[in-house]
């Protein structure tokens, strides 16, 4: 089986990204086992990063996420792998065994649930909490304390980018995986709203990675106002061929979400975030 694994960098040398080289110590190991580990790697802040040996390189000055998932995945299928990964770049896989993620893929491959299921979820984790996979209730994520390994349904189901796998099916059948509208947030909430309803189920991997969840981190008004705007645009565009009634529902939630931002922040910038980001989804 082969497995092509996407590390994103970000003004992050290749030596710092514990996500790459956690991989590549695995990469020898696995070959002996027959799984072929191929490693790519995005370098989203040139001259921070050089090329190191063993990976397929690419790069480009703060690219669109969505837009580097869809380019590598792209290549990567067009190459014959079976399988394809998302990472970011401060994922820790140490203390993961892919193979072992490798077998329990291949043993739902090998069940009437196969043809049923595009893509496969580990438990990623953050600060000794569960951060994915989630749930979804509309437009309004959630985590949940704990979730049990194996085949789920695929409807309200979310999960972070970072960790996930997608089949060779799912590429063909959802190619490109991401809306190119999107930039860094909301690609993967947005994946999962359209991956319902084209598979009816998923698969959450028994297997738990140690993943460092930037939500977690204190914002800066000026980011957190970025992080603001980027979610209200993904919301719009994820949700801009529902009924008129959700849409109504989505701008009050959003209007609710950017009066308690104005408050806790104390700017009048996340307001007018509403009608710029409005503007942006037509």
């Amino acid at each position: 089986m082969s497995l092509a694994v996407l590390i994103v960098l970000y003004r992050k040398a290749s030596q710092d990204s514990i996500a790459l080289q956690s991989l590549l110590a695995q990469q020898a190991l696995l070959r002996d086992e027959g799984i072929d580990l191929q490693l790519y790697v995005w370098n989203n802040s040139p001259g921070v990063a050089q090329p190191c040996p063993g990976v397929r390189w690419y790069e480009a000055d703060n690219q669109r996420l969505s837009v580097v998932y869809n380019q590598v995945a792209e290549q990567a299928f067009a190459a014959g792998v079976d399988l394809f990964m998302i990472s970011d770049d401060d994922t820790n896989y140490s203390d993961v065994s892919l193979s072992h993620c490798l077998e329990q893929i291949q043993q739902v491959l090998n069940t009437h649930d196969g043809n049923q299921v595009g893509v496969y979820l580990p438990m990623m984790v953050s600060n000794n909490q569960l951060v994915s996979p989630g749930a979804r209730w509309q437009f309004k994520g959630r985590l949940t304390p704990s979730v049990t390994p194996g085949v789920v349904p695929s409807k309200n189901l979310v999960g972070i980018n970072s960790g996930l796998i997608f089949t060779k099916a799912c590429y063909q059948r959802m190619s490109p995986f991401y809306d190119e509208r999107l930039r860094f947030y909301a690609t993967d909430s947005n994946f999962f709203i359209r991956y319902e309803e084209v598979f009816p189920k998923a698969c959450v991997l028994d297997v738990m990675i140690a993943h460092d969840l930037s939500e977690h981190s204190a914002d800066t008004p000026a980011r957190a106002l970025f992080r603001f705007e980027e979610m209200v645009f993904g919301l719009r565009i994820s949700f801009e061929s529902h009924s008129l009634a959700i849409r109504g529902l989505l701008n009050a939630y959003l209007l609710y979400a950017a009066v308690r931002k104005a408050v806790a922040y104390r700017r009048l910038s996340f307001l007018k975030a509403l009608f710029v980001t409005r503007e942006l989804a037509k």
